[in-house]
């Protein structure tokens, strides 16, 4: 990561644009997403990882697809795009070493081993898709049920922690429980699954709430659960036989660790545990939880719960837990740095309800807890990461997105959007360029100025309506243009309009991605991209729009579908270069009319 994204990041500047992809009627919200009362923790649908841009990659599932935005190392949005679900169940994502993964399932109420509940898919760093791999039956009714799903890597191994609901005992009963699997990355092989309740090797627990899973710097596998019954009640570390890189997950004993137990409850709900877990990982020779507690195991409510957190010692492996603030507190998140780290919560009212007071405990390399202080922001489901010296995490809410920093005991916050020097909130254009700014669609020349009246390149306009349409894959990653390269932001955009019949460049064997295009090349490309017609019967009110030209069908579908308007009542300028905004009008109406 480039110091200059530091210095950005230190600086607070982070002006960064919003692309909310077009994922129907869904919006993007994560606030608080991070916290559950009881065992109703959830999958993870929001992600923060370094890119190879030099920036950061902003993941987030929305709806029926994942959004994914790529900021280079200006924190400006450098490209877009979404990712659809496979099947129907959100599982998780995981960003690796050399590929990203992602976690799909769906339910098998019928109980069918031949019924396949969970896909792990393999995608590129450049998001190409490469493989899958797939679990059938594996004693699963419903995946991901009352848990998480989390992931870690070594040795060319993809290891995951879930839980699930399991096929009905002979009572018709159906338990839930944890699992474990292994996928070797190569030839997405799925060599180990325990999903049995005799798959005692790999940590197996009835009614796990929530799951955690790292590879640590001894190459151990280690995992933190909730569970609220056998082996044990409480929440427990398993550290595993086989070290990482290992095919099976399952042979050999699993050393457990108790970090908190739950006392028991007489003829109460056992599920109520009276804790949730918010954030595991080591630091030096120690692994830290974090996790709130009602001190009792006896109350699901925020109000109830204290911040704790759990320092085990590697070696020892004896539990120091210490009580880091009074009840009324979010499930916290844990934050690692190179030389500690810091456990972050929300308060909460008396009635349980999360405020944006939020606290921040500092720890050393040795889990020594420090002072706790006080700022004013928000958290999520995204799991905080360590840029460059600071802690960094965003929260989405609708169409405002704010990216938080921290370092030491300073919180930067910045919530993002269009807000440009040269398109003011009174101008006709101003939605328009505010919708295709957070839709990705048209991007921003800088942190202020859009470039209202930058005529826009023939890259710009076939991404904008590539990303309109849904930026759909081409048929094959290869083109005669060879002014166009894998390496450009640009490339699956021109491929599939050349596929799609959208453009056909500008000779056989040259597109000009930094040429400008005229309004009536603009309007031609949309009408292309729409499959449309010439509307019947539409008379040419343009005297500078001939009859009978390849554009003029084009011309006259957009301004009866009122896309495109006139210069004036009888011109519509054709040969005059498209601007930005211009473009950003064309698309907004294109897609919202």
């Amino acid at each position: 990561m480039k110091k200059r994204l530091a210095a950005a990041l230190t600086a607070a500047v982070l002006a960064l644009s919003v692309s909310f992809a077009a994922f129907a009627a869904d919006t993007p919200s994560n606030s608080g997403a991070q916290n559950y009362n009881t065992w109703d923790a959830a999958p993870v649908a929001s992600y923060l990882f370094e890119n190879s841009l030099g920036g950061v990659t902003r993941l987030e599932r929305v709806g029926s697809a994942a959004l994914v935005e790529e900021y280079g190392p200006d924190l400006l949005l450098k490209n877009s795009l979404e990712i659809p679900m496979e099947l129907p169940l959100w599982g998780g994502f995981f960003a690796g070493s050399r590929y990203n993964f992602f976690v799909f399932g769906q339910s098998n109420p019928v109980e069918r081993d031949s019924v396949e509940v969970i896909r792990v898919v393999k995608y590129s760093k450049s998001w190409e898709r490469l493989g899958q791999a797939s679990l059938k039956g594996v004693n699963t009714s419903v995946p991901f049920f009352c848990g998480s799903l989390r992931m870690a890597e070594s040795g060319g191994m993809l290891y995951l922690r879930t839980s699930h609901q399991m096929y009905a005992d002979r009572a018709g009963n159906r338990s839930q429980a944890n699992m474990t699997v292994a996928v070797r990355q190569s030839d997405m092989a799925v060599t180990d699954s325990a999903h049995q309740v005799e798959d005692v090797g790999c940590g197996y627990m009835s009614d796990s709430f929530n799951q955690f899973l790292i590879v640590d710097s001894q190459r151990h596998i280690v995992a933190l659960d909730q569970c609220d019954d056998f082996p044990s009640r409480g929440a427990v570390i398993s550290i595993f036989a086989r070290p990482a890189g290992s095919t099976t997950v399952t042979a050999g004993d699993v050393t457990s660790v108790m970090v908190q137990p739950f006392p028991s409850v007489e003829g109460g709900d056992r599920r109520i545990t009276g804790a949730s877990l918010g954030g595991f990982g080591e630091t030096g020779t120690k692994y830290i939880a974090a996790y709130s507690f009602d001190g009792a195991g006896v109350s699901g409510k925020n109000a109830d719960k204290a911040a704790y957190m759990a320092v085990i010692d590697k070696e020892t492996l004896e539990v120091e837990t210490v009580k880091l603030s009074d009840p009324g507190v979010s499930t916290p998140q844990l934050a690692l740095t190179d030389d500690g780290g810091y456990i972050l919560w929300n308060r909460t009212d008396k009635a349980g309800n999360i405020t944006d007071t939020l606290c921040v405990v500092p720890f050393d390399r040795d889990g020594a807890a420090g002072k706790m202080w006080t700022a004013r922001a928000s958290l999520s489901d995204c799991a905080p990461i360590f840029v460059d010296g600071q802690v960094m995490w965003y929260v989405s809410q609708g169409d405002v997105l704010t990216f938080y920093t921290l370092s030491d005991k300073e919180l930067t916050s910045r919530q993002v959007g269009a807000s440009f020097s040269d398109v003011k909130a009174d101008d006709e254009m101003y939605d328009a360029v505010l919708w295709s700014v957070k839709h990705g669609y048209v991007l921003q020349e800088s942190e202020d100025v859009f470039g209202r009246n930058t005529p826009a390149k023939r890259a710009e306009v076939v991404m904008g309506i590539w990303r309109a349409m849904g930026s759909p894959e081409p048929k094959k990653l290869e083109t005669s243009f060879t002014d166009i390269s894998p390496e450009d932001a640009c490339y699956k955009a021109v491929i599939w309009a050349a596929e799609a019949g959208v453009t056909n460049g500008t000779t056989p064997t040259t597109f000009d991605p930094e040429g400008t295009l005229k309004r009536q090349d603009t309007v031609t490309f949309l009408f292309r991209a729409a499959g449309a017609e010439t509307p019947a019967g539409r008379e040419n009110p343009f005297s500078d729009v001939k009859s009978g030209e390849y554009y003029t069908g084009a011309i006259l579908w957009a301004v009866d579908k009122e896309i495109a308007r006139g210069t004036s009542t009888t011109s519509f300028s054709p040969l005059r270069s498209v601007t930005k905004c211009e473009l950003a009008a064309f698309l907004y109406r294109w897609k919202n009319n």
